[in-house]
């Protein structure tokens, strides 16, 4: 079922990416290698990966130009 699991933790997990990107790729991956049982957490697992590595880029490119 999708609608299985606690949408807090995903958000959570995209709160903690805009902080820190690279915390924001382990608590990504923990979700999605870890609770693979739970599909709404194995979907936004991966998808804050993503978003982890756009923030990450978009820092690096910010900072070489300030």
């Amino acid at each position: 079922m999708e609608n299985e699991g606690n949408i807090i933790i995903p958000i959570i997990g995209y709160i903690l990416t805009l902080i820190h990107p690279l915390i924001g790729i382990v608590y990504g991956a923990a979700l999605f290698y870890l609770k693979k049982e739970v599909p709404l957490y194995r979907k936004h697992g991966r998808l804050i990966i993503y978003f982890s590595i756009l923030v990450f880029v978009v820092t690096l490119i910010v900072r070489q130009f300030l």
